[in-house]
C-alpha cells in the first residue's frame, strides 16, 4: 500500500492521492475529466462559472488522501461539468476513515452546484467518491472545485479511538412542552460613540419598517405587534423586564436587532423571550444577538413561500431561573430554549441555521437549546436543522444537581394523533458541547434524519468539577409509546453518519463514554447506522469544538450576530 506523508494544508488538486480510481482515465487535476490520457480535459466549469482548481473525475472515481488524523474540516464545491450539458448522473460521498460524512444525493447536469463543508477531525485518511446515479456512467463527468482541509497541525495527534460503551440508563424523561412565564428583556452593550436612549414600549399597528431603541421596565414587552401586515424590525436595540419582541398573527422580520432580558427583580418570575408569537404568517429572524432570551413561536398559519427562518443569530446565558425577589433566585425555573416550536404542525419552509449559542454554567439555566414539540415539517419540505453551534445547558447547580432533562436537539418531543404532526426533520452539521442530559435526542415523530453532527461532551464544567447529571451523547427512544398508536406516530427516522464523544465521570472519579443510547432504531422501519464514537473527551477536546466553529463559518463566509 503507497503511504504518504499527512497533509499540513490543504489545496488538495496539488496533493498526492493515497489511492485513486477512475472509471475512465486517470482523475485529473485542475482539468474536468477528458475519460483518455492524462491532461486531455478542459476547464473546470459548473453553471456557466470556470474554476482555476479541482478535481475533475468520471464515475465510479474515488480519491484517497492521507490525514494522519491532523485536519478538521473538508470543503468544496461539487456539481456535473457543464462539458456534458444537462447529462450526467452522479452522487458525491465524502468519507472520513471508514465514516460517510457526507452525501449529495443524485446531482445531473442541471443541478445547482452544491457546497460540501464537513468534519474531518481524527480521521486518518479522506475519500472522495463519485457514483453513477444508477443509470450507468454515461457522461458522468464530475468536479471536485477548490477542494481543501483546514485546521491542519503539523505535530498533533489523531482523535482518540472509540471506546467499548457501557450499559446506559435511560435520559430523564420528557414533559409537555408550554411557554413559561412572560420574559423580561435587558440592555446591550454600550457603543463607544455614547449612550444608548431608549424610547418607551411601541405597539405596532400598522405595516412597515421600523428602527430604534425600545426598553420596559415592567413586564410590557418592549415591542408589541398588532397587525398581520408585513413589519420589519431592523437595526434596533431592545431591552426591559418583559418578552422583547411578542405578537399574534403575525408577519415579521427582525434584522440586526440587539436585545438582553433584564433579570425580573420580581419573585417567583425568570427572564422572557426575545420573541413570542404565536399563530403566526411568517417569521424571519436573522443576524441579530440575544442575550438571556430565546425565540418561543406557537402554531404557524402560513401560506405559499411563507415559513420561519432563524439564521445567523448569536444567544448568550439563555435563562429560566425564576428570580427570588430583590436578591437571588427562588431555586425553581421555567422552561426556555434558544428556539421552540410548540404545535407549529405541517410548515413547509422552516430552517433553523448557522446560530451560535453559548450557555455557561451558573449564568444560565436552558431547557432544550433547540425543541420541536408536537411540530413538523412536510415529506416534500421538511425542516432544516443546520450548522448551528451549541455549547451549554446546564441546571442550576450542575457540580451537585442530578434531575435534569436538558439538552442540545430535541427532535420528536410530545404527543400528537396524526403521523403528519410531529417529525419530517432533517439535521445535520451541527456542533453540540456539553449538554448535560443529551446532545441529539430523536425522542417522537416520523420521518426524522439526524446525520453528519458531532456531539461533544467531557462531563466537566470549566473549573473541572464532574457534571451531575451527564446522562448520554444521543438517543432514539420512543418516550411517548407513539409506536403502538394507531396509526403509529413513531417511525422511518434516522440517525446516521454522526460522530459523538460523551464522557460521564463518576462519584468516584471514574470515567467512562457513553456516546449513544438507541433502543428503538429498527422500529417502524427506523434505522442507525455509522454513528461514531469519539471515545475519551476532554476539556480542550470541547474548545477544539470552538475552534472547529471559527474556522467553519470563516471557510463559508458567514457572520453571526448583529453588527
Amino acid at each position: 500500500m503507497p503511504t504518504h506523508t499527512p497533509l499540513s494544508r490543504g489545496d488538495l488538486s496539488v496533493q498526492p492521492f493515497l489511492r485513486a480510481t477512475n472509471a475512465r482515465g486517470p482523475a485529473e487535476r485542475n482539468r474536468s475529466n477528458g475519460e483518455g490520457a492524462t491532461g486531455d480535459g478542459r476547464a473546470l466549469t459548473l453553471n456557466g462559472r470556470v474554476y482555476a482548481r479541482g478535481l475533475g473525475v468520471h464515475a465510479g472515481s474515488s480519491l484517497s488522501f492521507a490525514l494522519g488524523g491532523r485536519c478538521r474540516l473538508f470543503m468544496a464545491r461539487v456539481g456535473v461539468d457543464d462539458e456534458v450539458g444537462d447529462r450526467g448522473s452522479v452522487v458525491f460521498q465524502v468519507y472520513a476513515d471508514q465514516s460517510k460524512v457526507y452525501d449529495s444525493g443524485p446531482m445531473t447536469g442541471r443541478s445547482a452546484t452544491k457546497t460540501v463543508i464537513v468534519p474531518v477531525t481524527g480521521a486518518g485518511e479522506l475519500r472522495l467518491v463519485v457514483t453513477d446515479g444508477g443509470d450507468g456512467n454515461g457522461g458522468d463527468h464530475a468536479d471536485w472545485v477548490s477542494p481543501q482541509v483546514l485546521g491542519c497541525a503539523l505535530n498533533s495527534s489523531p482523535a482518540p479511538r472509540a471506546a467499548t460503551r457501557p450499559p446506559v440508563s435511560s435520559p430523564t424523561a420528557r414533559r409537555a412542552a408550554t411557554p413559561g412565564p412572560a420574559a423580561r428583556p435587558a440592555a446591550p452593550q454600550t457603543p463607544a460613540s455614547g449612550p444608548v436612549v431608549y424610547r418607551a414600549p411601541i405597539t405596532i399597528t400598522r405595516g412597515g419598517v421600523y428602527s430604534g431603541n425600545w426598553a420596559s421596565s415592567d413586564g410590557t414587552p418592549a415591542v408589541t405587534i398588532r397587525t398581520s401586515e408585513p413589519v420589519v424590525i431592523e437595526n434596533a436595540r431592545l431591552r426591559g423586564r418583559g418578552d422583547l419582541v411578542r405578537g399574534f398573527g403575525v408577519n415579521l422580520t427582525l434584522r440586526n436587532v440587539q436585545g438582553e432580558n433584564l433579570p425580573p427583580n420580581a419573585a417567583g418570575r425568570a427572564p422572557g423571550h426575545a420573541v413570542l408569537v404565536e399563530e403566526i404568517q411568517n417569521l424571519t429572524v436573522e443576524n441579530s444577538s440575544f442575550v438571556r432570551g430565546g425565540i418561543y413561536v406557537r402554531k404557524f398559519l402560513g401560506r405559499g413561500a411563507q415559513g420561519i427562518r432563524i439564521r445567523r443569530n448569536t444567544f448568550a446565558n439563555i435563562d429560566g431561573r425564576q428570580s427570588g425577589g430583590v436578591r437571588g433566585f427562588s431555586g425553581r425555573v421555567d422552561r426556555r430554549q434558544m428556539v421552540q416550536f410548540n404545535d407549529v404542525q405541517g410548515i413547509p419552509n422552516a430552517e433553523i441555521a448557522w446560530n451560535q449559542v453559548v450557555n455557561r454554567p451558573g449564568e444560565s439555566a436552558v431547557e432544550d437549546n433547540i425543541n420541536l414539540h408536537a411540530s413538523s415539517g412536510t415529506p416534500q419540505s421538511p425542516i432544516l436543522i443546520h450548522d448551528n453551534y451549541i455549547q451549554g445547558a446546564y441546571p442550576m447547580n450542575p457540580a451537585s444537581q442530578k434531575g435534569y432533562s436538558g439538552g442540545g436537539i430535541m427532535l420528536g418531543d410530545g404527543k400528537v394523533k396524526s403521523p403528519l404532526g410531529n417529525g419530517y426533520v432533517r439535521a445535520w452539521g451541527n456542533q453540540i458541547v456539553s449538554t448535560t442530559n443529551y446532545g441529539i435526542a430523536i425522542a417522537g415523530g416520523s420521518g426524522i434524519e439526524a446525520y453528519g453532527n458531532r456531539v461533544v461532551s467531557s462531563g466537566r464544567l470549566p473549573d473541572g468539577r464532574p457534571i451531575a447529571a451527564m446522562n448520554v451523547g444521543m438517543y432514539v427512544w420512543d418516550i411517548n409509546g407513539a409506536s403502538n398508536l394507531r396509526p403509529a406516530t413513531f417511525g422511518r427516522n434516522v440517525l446516521r453518519d454522526n460522530v459523538s464523544g460523551w464522557t460521564r465521570v463518576g462519584a468516584d472519579g471514574r470515567e467512562n463514554n457513553n456516546p449513544m443510547w438507541l433502543p428503538h432504531c429498527t422500529l417502524n422501519g427506523s434505522r442507525c447506522a455509522n454513528n461514531r464514537d469519539l471515545g475519551k473527551v476532554t476539556l480542550a477536546t470541547e474548545r477544539a469544538e470552538w475552534d472547529l466553529w471559527q474556522q467553519k463559518l470563516r471557510a463559508a463566509g458567514v457572520a453571526v450576530g448583529a453588527r
